[in-house]
């Protein structure tokens, strides 16, 4: 009992705890777990999977995916006390909810291109946010709901943009001979994490730039894989979904000040996605 009240204190100090995908038995739910990966809690049990978990302020739920043993696609709102509500329009590809509850920011799709879009939350006043040639994807909504970071391809490589939703003024990032692909707006909107890697055969770090495209930095230097990220609440750690020969799929955090590195997961189990919530 001692044992247990000092796991919940020591996370409890930190305000914050991660929920992430595990795969067990080939499907896929999601977990909650402290930051130090000391005690693990199952939120989903759904026979289908459940994925791509975000935090919601507003309605003080996670947003995430899910498939159903039929392969019906439903997005759901699952709230800290555990109730969960089906979303309307979980049809919509890559399906985010602002942090406000306002708009959806969504993807179209043909054989030759794919933009983002968006609408108000009951599905009116659809618009294009780009419309380009090409890829336009893996968008990342700042938390003040005025900017979206995403990827796309249109200059012939993937390069990092930013999109003032506002004015509409487009911001081009990066330009390098890189492949960009995972990104998480730091708590302030001030910067931006991202994974980079030199060709397809090599294995992705971190870099964090700042919003205007300034002062790029490596965060890790590692022979693993970093994948899917996600900037703490604090704004003290990232969250990411590393890949390894000796420890599979598991989930780590980094301390961007220190550079100070914790395997939060462990077992011979697949993680990814993770997200972080507040605690209280």
């Amino acid at each position: 009992m001692l044992l247990t009240l000092a796991i919940w204190s020591c996370a409890e100090q930190k305000g914050e705890a991660l929920i992430y995908l595990k795969s067990k038995d080939c499907n896929y739910d999601l977990y909650r777990s402290d930051i130090l990966g000391q005690w693990e809690e199952r939120l989903t049990t759904n026979e289908g999977w459940d994925w791509h978990a975000k935090w919601n302020p507003k309605l003080e739920s996670i947003i995430y995916y899910s498939y159903d043993v039929d392969g019906q696609f439903s997005v759901f709102s699952k709230g800290l006390n555990g109730a969960t509500t089906k979303l309307p329009l979980g049809d919509l590809v890559n399906y985010q909810l602002t942090s406000d509850v306002e708009k959806i920011i969504f993807i179209e799709r043909d054989s030759v291109k794919s933009n983002i879009w968006w609408c108000n939350i009951d599905g009116s006043e659809r618009e294009a946010l780009t419309n380009t040639e090409g890829y336009n994807g893996r968008v990342a909504i700042n938390p003040s709901n005025t900017k979206i970071a995403f990827v796309s391809d249109r200059t012939g490589s993937n390069e990092i943009y930013t999109l003032d939703l506002e004015s509409n003024k487009l911001n081009q990032l990066t330009d390098n001979d890189q492949i960009e692909k995972y990104l998480s707006w730091s708590p302030d909107g001030e910067r931006i994490a991202l994974t980079m890697k030199p060709n397809k055969a090599a294995k992705e770090d971190i870099f964090i730039i700042n919003a205007d495209g300034t002062s790029l930095e490596q965060l890790t230097f590692t022979p693993y894989a970093e994948q899917e990220i996600a900037w703490s609440l604090s704004g003290e750690m990232i969250a990411f979904h590393g890949t390894s020969e000796a420890d599979g799929d598991q989930i780590y955090t980094i301390n961007i000040n220190d550079r100070s590195f914790v395997k939060v997961t462990s077992g011979d189990y697949y993680h990814g996605d993770p997200c972080w919530i507040p605690i209280n």
